[in-house]
């Protein structure tokens, strides 16, 4: 029996875990991504640790799996952080936090220099200090040395391929994060790096996902417990591997990515319209699917401002954070649909798709004396409902195919309530795989597409195909949920309002309309 390794370096943790041909979990391991806190927004990896951390996971796997059966393994990652090298191929600095806000100076000029607009047209990337041109534009600023001496940079699902092969590429999808790829043509775009002043010699070639990066080396064997000689192929970003391994492959299917953020990404055919267009709205990038393309946006801080809550209303210090989670969740329980006439705008860490605005923030309206804890926790639950229907309306406008399904993935998908909410409010049922890993799932599909043990991506997810249980909405519950969402639509967020500063008087008259 073949055994497929996938492994996800997370923002949180790092996880590892082998599958048979079919899917079945054999082994797994994780611990925590090792990170450098440097202030509010502003984090680090050092480099060293980050790899001793990974082959430390994969030892724990590999000694529980038959090693002369492993068929190949595959990395996923986020895409914007990535690592310097010298010469010799060794790291120059840290890895700043994908997230961190040091860069969003360089943001600000390439917006005044360059615009949106534009490089939405070359990369489908809306302009944002997180991608890595920005970060190559910072290290030039701050650390000229660093600079001079670069002579690659690889994303950190490629930095692990290459301390476990000693060779060097990158996946098209881990590409698009850049900001430096060419959509249309796959290629290292002379547009955006000229501008930049960065030359393309220091970026590594391009390969599609699931193509052999090499084999792991001796030295690499004896840290991982990797039998030498295992091949490791091209990974990918690791919310698209996700979408691989729930079948997230074809045009009308959504994937429900709940998290810190909520992701909703849809495969695309082609993307040469929304170039042109240049509606900001969604990042667009290459899919690990051969030929394939997505769109992504998200709810900012989705997860974020549930936790908030329950650790605000149900304090930490009595009781951990878990059961702060379910205590609001029982809570909301007992609140009715609508709570009463509250209503919560949920840009506490501002606005995501389709009204990208960083500043929004978030809007509590119709709240009264009469409230209590348990309306509080079901408005923050139906609020980032709402805000989802909204956002996959949008999603099914700007893509140009309504979405036939929708397949749940995440922390999220373990809050009953929360799920059953989604499903009344947006009025779609939700396919929640029994699989819980997906990103480590899809990045075991890779290998196996590498390895040859599937034919093609179809192949593959008929092959896998992770069963699901589905949560179906209430018919009742959406008729009534449907005339509250007309009203905020209508009240709360008409045309011209500057999102998160919807004016009192408004937010009112829409809270009290739906009592």
């Amino acid at each position: 029996m073949d055994a497929l390794l996938g492994i996800d370096v997370g923002t949180s943790n790092i996880k590892v875990a082998a599958y048979s041909r079919e899917g079945r979990l054999l082994a797994q391991s994780s611990r925590p991504t090792p990170t450098v806190p440097q202030g509010l927004r502003r984090a680090s990896h050092d480099p060293e640790t980050l790899w001793q951390e990974t082959a430390a996971t994969i030892r724990e796997v590999a000694g529980r799996i038959e090693q002369a059966q492993v068929a190949g393994l595959s990395i996923a990652s986020i895409g914007e952080a990535g690592v310097p090298l010298d010469a010799q191929g060794d790291a120059l600095y840290p890895i700043v936090a994908w997230y961190d806000e040091r860069t969003v100076p360089q943001a600000d000029w390439w917006s005044r220099t360059m615009g949106e607009a534009e490089t939405y047209r070359h990369t489908g990337l809306p302009l944002g200090h997180t991608f890595t041109l920005q970060k190559l534009l910072w290290l030039r600023e701050t650390e000229p040395d660093v600079y001079r001496r670069m002579v690659k940079w690889l994303c950190v699902s490629d930095y692990m391929a290459y301390r476990l092969t000693g060779e060097q590429s990158m996946g098209y999808s881990l590409a698009s994060r850049t900001m430096a790829l060419d959509l249309r043509s796959r290629r290292w775009s002379v547009e955006m790096l000229s501008h930049a002043g960065v030359s393309a010699d220091c970026l590594p070639a391009l390969q599609p996902e699931g193509s052999l990066v090499g084999q792991v080396t001796a030295d690499a064997a004896r840290q991982t417990g990797l039998r030498q000689g295992t091949p490791v192929y091209v990974g990918g970003h690791d919310h698209v591997c996700g979408a691989l391994a729930m079948g997230v492959c074809r045009p009308g299917i959504v994937l429900d990515s709940t998290g810190t953020t909520e992701a909703e990404l849809t495969t695309l055919e082609s993307v040469e319209g929304h170039l042109q267009r240049a509606n900001l709205a969604f990042c667009l990038g290459c899919h690990v699917a051969r030929d394939r393309y997505y769109a992504i946006g998200s709810i900012l801080g989705a997860g974020s401002t549930v936790g908030w809550l329950a650790s605000l209303l149900w304090p930490a210090q009595e009781q951990g954070r878990d059961q702060a989670l379910q205590a609001l969740t029982q809570a909301a329980a007992d609140s009715p649909p609508g709570a009463k006439g509250l209503y919560l705008l949920p840009y506490m860490a501002g606005a995501g798709s389709p009204d990208r605005n960083p500043t929004a923030r978030g809007v509590l309206a119709g709240l009264s004396l009469e409230h209590t804890r348990a309306d509080l926790a079901r408005a923050v639950i139906e609020g980032l409902a709402f805000e989802l229907r909204l956002l996959w309306e949008a999603l099914e406008d700007f893509s140009g195919q309504p979405l036939t399904r929708v397949v749940s993935v995440g922390g999220g998908t373990r809050n009953a309530l929360w799920n059953q909410v989604k499903a009344d409010i947006t009025g779609r049922a939700l396919e929640i795989p029994e699989q819980a890993e997906a990103v480590t799932l899809g990045a075991a599909m890779l290998a196996g597409l590498g390895a040859g043990v599937y034919g093609d991506e179809q192949d593959a997810w008929r092959t896998v195909q992770p069963p699901f249980r589905s949560v179906q909405p209430d018919p009742r519950m959406v008729a009534r949920y449907a005339d509250l969402y007309a009203l905020i639509r209508e009240r709360l967020r008409p045309p011209g309002v500057e999102l998160g500063r919807a004016s009192g008087a408004a937010a009112h008259e829409a809270s009290a309309a739906s009592e």
